[in-house]
């Protein structure tokens, strides 16, 4: 029952997505269906008509009509298929677009769950293995639809054999209805058992294909580490090719090969069954229609005519069995989409809305936060109050807590326990766009585009060409861009322009600078700003650094404890916890832990 509501909810969601696919693969189906038939009518037809000695003309009227039927059901099957395709190819678009817009609104704090980063990994690696589930089903509908019709046309055809009785044979077993009984038994038990075997060999070659995924996709993974130029030194300079081509290569060939052969030794096996009860029930059917035929009840043009629509029987029986085997496999994976689709943010927001031109303070009461699934907290009891237009550096060693501190500030996640303040009011009593229009944001893993570069400094805002190079100015990267042959209009990498430029680490980072300058943003929160700069490039920005924030609330996250010396109060994290706080000289008198962390870096500079 539980399947039977996937398929349902796949088919509605078909629709949705693609209005005009379903209809047009009945139309194709219908087409598939009846084309056969119309040969074997017009088969039969002539030969009746040969037999009996009919004129040449009467002839060449059924061969023309048979032509020019053919021609128009070919004609109707090529532009059916093609109207076909090209509605699969927009369902399939606007199935990816859902995903994607759903990842995109999907709050941060899901996105990085572990459950829910699985459950777009399948979806993902079900995609990469059979295009889209989506587009399966509509290739199973199509064939369901043109099978059932298969079967109906076939029955109405044959249902006059039945009839003929065997009047010439005497006394014998063909006239008898067992005889009867025994062929359609035959059938079938022959279509169970074909479903049956059917259903096995779909999953069995279900298992193999998600094991082969799996392996396959270690393989590009190293194949993307040998083509990438930001890993190629190391695999170079440490001659590491042999070592991950033997992991990427002899693991896909051996144990990727042995789970697909292991599947298509098991289908062949299961084929090769399904054949010989299908060669069975063939010769059940002739033996049925042929012991009518040699006793004269009918002539050679309905013999042709009865064993071609039998066939059909098999043929619309076999079309039924493997779209009810395609749909066990299809089932898990089109819930794979469903399941992203209705995934709950678990986040929700207020109506306050922040007035961005008044002061503020921001404010951690009590505020501790665990990580889904983890056991341990990541911060605990942080208590601290940043007032309106303060310069705050976050300092401490790696894992204390830093960039979780900043996360929960701009509410990617919320508290585990305590509350987060704006203004005296919790900040999830705040509409999200004015959580959004606060921050100007730079993590340490930023991301540039591959667009232009006035699109990633603009983002989603309205170009002004002179804020833009302002902003550019203030992370000292101006030059470097007038010096671009399309300057503010060049692309960046060449993923989407070939002419467009490869820019270094440092570059990008001030990139990332300028994008947060340009949002002017009234908190400005810097993640390691200069961690990917030289230190000349270093200076010059903390050297403009009223001019970089303005008036603004500044909030830096700094390893180089240099860097701190002019922020208003510094605030220590350790072992998940705020341990100290105060300016630069409190805390160097107070010999704590940042005393430690100050006098461990500033040997390297005054030497020992």
């Amino acid at each position: 029952m539980k399947k039977m509501k996937s398929v349902f909810s796949a088919f509605k969601e078909m629709h949705r997505l693609e209005k005009r696919l379903i209809p047009i693969s009945v139309e194709v189906a219908i087409v598939m269906a009846v084309m056969p038939f119309i040969n074997i009518w017009f088969t039969a037809k002539i030969i009746d008509m040969l037999d009996m000695g009919a004129k040449i003309s009467e002839l060449a009227l059924y061969i023309g009509l048979a032509v020019g039927i053919n021609l128009v059901l070919f004609f109707l099957n090529y532009f059916f298929n093609d109207m076909y395709f090209m509605y699969r190819s927009l369902m399939y678009n606007k199935e990816r677009q859902n995903i994607s817009e759903k990842l995109f609104r999907i709050e941060y704090q899901r996105l990085e769950d572990s459950d829910f980063k699985e459950l777009v990994h399948k979806h993902s690696e079900a995609q990469d293995r059979v295009f889209s589930a989506f587009t399966q089903f509509s290739w199973m509908m199509r064939d369901f639809v043109s099978g059932m019709i298969t079967l109906i046309i076939s029955v109405i055809i044959i249902i006059p054999l039945f009839k003929i009785g065997f009047t010439k044979t005497g006394n014998s077993y063909f006239e008898k209805p067992i005889f009867l009984l025994t062929i359609l038994g035959a059938i079938a038990v022959m279509v169970v058992i074909i479903l049956i075997v059917a259903l096995k060999m779909n999953k069995a070659y279900f298992k193999a294909g998600d094991e082969y995924s799996r392996l396959d996709r270690i393989f590009y993974y190293f194949l993307n580490m040998f083509s990438d130029y930001n890993t190629g030194k190391e695999i170079r300079l440490y001659k590491e090719q042999r070592l991950i081509a033997h992991t990427a290569t002899d693991k896909l060939l051996t144990d990727g090969e042995k789970a697909l052969h292991k599947a298509s030794l098991n289908t062949a096996k299961s084929s090769s069954f399904v054949a010989i009860l299908g060669a069975i029930a063939g010769f059940g059917i002739y033996l049925f229609i042929g012991v009518k035929g040699i006793y004269g009840l009918f002539g050679i043009g309905l013999l042709v005519l009865y064993c071609g629509s039998f066939m059909q029987i098999l043929n619309g029986i076999m079309k039924l069995v493997v779209t009810f085997g395609k749909t066990e496999e299809m089932v898990p994976l089109v819930n794979y989409y469903f399941d992203i689709i209705n995934t709950e943010d678990g986040m929700t927001y207020g109506t306050e809305e922040l007035d961005l031109t008044e002061k503020f303070e921001i404010e951690f009461k009590d505020v501790s936060f665990k990580y889904p699934g983890a056991e341990n907290y990541s911060l605990k009891n942080i208590n601290i109050k940043i007032n309106s237009g303060e310069k705050l550096a976050v300092v401490g060693r790696n894992g204390s807590g830093k960039t979780t501190f900043i996360k929960l500030m701009c509410r990617l996640y919320d508290a585990t326990d305590g509350e987060i303040l704006i203004n005296d009011i919790n900040i999830k009593d705040y509409t999200k766009d004015s959580i959004v229009k606060l921050y100007s944001v730079v993590f340490q893993d930023f991301k540039i585009f591959s667009t232009t570069l006035a699109q990633n400094i603009t983002a989603n805002e309205k170009q002004d060409s002179k804020k833009l190079f302002d902003s550019l100015d203030k992370a000292n990267i101006k030059d470097r861009v007038l010096k671009m042959e399309n300057k503010e209009n060049t692309y960046l990498y060449k993923d989407l322009d070939k002419e467009g430029v490869e820019i270094s680490g440092g570059e990008a980072q001030k990139f990332a600078l300028a994008r947060a300058l340009y949002k002017n943003a009234p908190v400005v929160i810097l993640d390691e700003p200069t961690a990917a700069l030289d230190p000349i490039a270093e200076h010059k920005i903390y050297s403009r650094f009223n001019a970089f924030v303005d008036n603004k609330t500044a909030i830096y996250i700094s390893h180089r404890l240099s860097s701190c010396a002019f922020c208003n109060s510094i605030a220590v994290f350790d072992k998940s916890q705020l341990v100290e706080i105060g300016t630069h000289q409190q805390l160097i008198d107070k010999n704590g832990e940042y005393a430690d962390l100050w006098n461990a870096q500033a040997k390297y500079y005054i030497g020992e």
